[in-house]
């Protein structure tokens, strides 16, 4: 009977270890996986966006413990996290990489034209060899003239001279042409990668608009304009990649058409679950409460109120300064008494500084505003979004103080649905 016992309790202890084990990854993680797990991205990631990339590192091993677990919500929660983070420390990445090509192209133009004035020393030390050449022919010439030298002498001396001449300028017309054909080329790639630059902010700025969509809800009232919207600009990516620069640019302004008209549905389509005169006014109070804010700069455009901070961060840095954070948690207090308004984040930069550099700036400042109000203030996470855009949109002239000082800029905006 006790051995009957103890067998009886063995088969309970394992099946619990069984039942009680982790599930199937879920999607999401797995995605995760394939991103985060792929050395060589990951190399890529770390060095062009470090920051990004350690956010993404943590996202993930919160999701690994929450699958093992067995917190599927908390599991997918931090899996879509750490993809979002890795994905655009990615772009930090492709965007780095394709500055590196467009200096290298400068420098290479730059060797071009430096070797073209080489090439000009040499072409004026040929000519001036050359006239000193004609003169000492024509100082022979003079001489056998004295002398009587024979017609025939007097015709190998022509002949020579005009075949030195006809050699020198062949050699010279070949140097011309090559350094031509090299100068031609580098200015080729230098207007490549000046194409390939304009065409990358086209792009981001739809990934904007997709972004601002999405946080509207604009895939449950419009999912035929924004899946639109997605694939024109995964299309435009592509053809990025081809080199095809018109193409790329025609698809990117396709996908910002698309995600404009899924967003406007989206809005509309809020409109109607609210009267007009309510609406209207619940977005009046919305923008007096927000203006009556010190310290903040407030509007109302088409897409929402826009508020708009500066002086939030030290020269260089991405931590929100102590002093300023009372401005975020006025922020907050807004944000918990219209529930209704998705939040999104922008950051903004001057124009001084390497581009790669000021776009990898405003995103970091964006995203520690976001920390701030998720980790601090406890707002929800799928409510808030955050993107970056470097020098990108100025609202003031770069060239003076006053003006780059309004240029860096963190602006937080209550959308209209």
């Amino acid at each position: 009977m006790k051995r009957y016992l103890i067998a009886i309790i063995g088969l309970l202890a394992i099946s619990l270890l069984v039942f009680c084990g982790p599930g199937p990854r879920p999607a999401a993680l797995v995605k995760a996986d394939n991103l985060v797990l792929n050395k060589l991205d990951a190399k890529k990631a770390a060095k062009a966006a470090p920051r990004l990339y350690q956010v993404s590192q943590r996202y993930y091993k919160l999701a690994e413990e929450a699958y093992e677990d067995g917190d599927e919500d908390e599991c997918i929660h931090f899996s879509t996290m750490a993809a979002i983070q890795f994905s655009t420390a990615m772009q930090h990445a492709k965007r780095l990489a394709a500055h590196n090509r467009l200096a290298k192209a400068e420098q290479q133009a730059d060797q071009a034209n430096k070797a073209k004035a080489q090439y000009d020393l040499r072409q004026a030390d040929a000519e001036k060899r050359i006239k000193r050449m004609e003169e000492i022919i024509a100082l022979k010439t003079n001489l056998a003239a004295e002398k009587k030298k024979s017609k025939k002498e007097k015709a190998r001396i022509a002949a020579e001279l005009k075949k030195a001449q006809a050699e020198a300028k062949t050699k010279l017309e070949a140097e011309q042409k090559a350094a031509a054909e090299r100068l031609a080329a580098e200015q080729a790639r230098a207007e490549e990668m000046k194409q390939e630059k304009e065409v990358q902010e086209f792009i981001a700025s739809a990934s904007s608009k997709i972004q601002m969509a999405e946080a509207l809800d604009a895939a449950k009232y419009d999912s035929a304009n924004i899946n639109s919207a997605k694939t024109f600009l995964e299309q435009a990516k592509k053809a990025l990649t081809g080199k095809q620069f018109k193409n790329a640019t025609d698809l990117a302004k396709m996908s910002v058409k698309k995600a404009d008209l899924a967003t406007a549905k989206a809005q509309a389509e809020y409109a109607k679950k609210k009267k007009e005169t309510e609406l209207l006014k619940e977005r009046e109070e919305l923008f007096k409460e927000s203006n009556a804010i010190g310290g903040l700069v407030v509007k109302t455009e088409k897409r929402g109120v826009v508020m708009t901070l500066h002086e939030m961060f030290a020269p260089g840095k991405t931590i929100v300064l102590p002093e300023r954070t009372y401005l975020l948690d006025k922020i907050a207090e807004l944000a918990r008494k219209y529930t209704d308004y998705p939040v999104v984040i922008e950051g903004y930069t001057d124009s001084r500084g390497r581009e790669t550099n000021n776009l990898a700036l405003s995103q970091g400042r964006a995203q520690s505003v976001l920390d701030y109000l998720t980790q601090q203030q406890k707002m929800k996470f799928e409510r808030i979004k955050s993107s970056g855009y470097g020098e990108a949109r100025p609202i003031a002239d770069n060239s003076q103080a006053a003006g780059r000082a309004k240029n860096r800029r963190v602006e937080v905006i209550f959308l209209f649905r």
